[in-house]
């Protein structure tokens, strides 16, 4: 059998994974994946689909089971307001708190600790993956862009249109895959 697996870094993998469910233990955590990919060649090198005896879908494959994104997508949306010349990687963006009126009512986006920072840079927001910053950035762009970028870069799991998604999509509100 070929394979693109390394099986040193596949042991590291597994037992990473199970270090960190130990350390979650008394948050309800009971589940991981890991994948490792070679960036030159897209060469699998570790392969992780689920915590095995401990997990509580042990049947289920984590690598490729959709999941909300979370704040995975983020990169995305700066690169494409990079690339569309709205921001500068020290563009300064507002992290205060906003009301966005959308068909299915008010959208009021928060930051995972619930505090707002003020004006930060692009870097910061990032970084910080802050949740404001990236929700008000997609009010400019719009979410169909933002749909059609995650498409053309292989997110084929993200099939509604930008309306579905709505503000949210820049929280990771699609589900995508680990693989994808």
């Amino acid at each position: 059998v070929t394979s693109t697996l390394d099986g040193k870094l596949q042991a590291l993998a597994l037992d990473a994974a199970g270090r960190q469910l130990a350390a979650l233990g008394g948050q309800n955590v009971a589940d991981a994946a890991v994948l490792a990919v070679d960036n030159r060649s897209g060469e699998v090198l570790a392969y992780v689909g689920n915590a095995g005896e401990i997990s509580s879908a042990r049947f289920v494959d984590g690598v490729r089971a959709p999941r909300q994104a979370g704040s995975t997508l983020k990169p995305f949306l700066y690169e494409l307001a990079i690339e569309q010349r709205l921001l500068t990687a020290a563009s300064l963006l507002d992290d205060s708190p906003v009301n966005i009126v959308t068909p299915a009512g008010l959208y009021v986006p928060q930051n995972y600790d619930r505090d707002f920072k003020g004006v930060v840079s692009l870097r910061t927001a990032l970084s910080g993956s802050l949740n404001v910053p990236a929700v008000r950035m997609l009010t400019l762009l719009g979410p169909d862009l933002l749909v059609e970028r995650l498409r053309a870069l292989g997110f084929d799991s993200i099939r509604e249109d930008g309306e579905h998604y709505g503000y949210s999509l820049a929280l990771g509100s699609a589900e995508v895959t680990l693989w994808q």
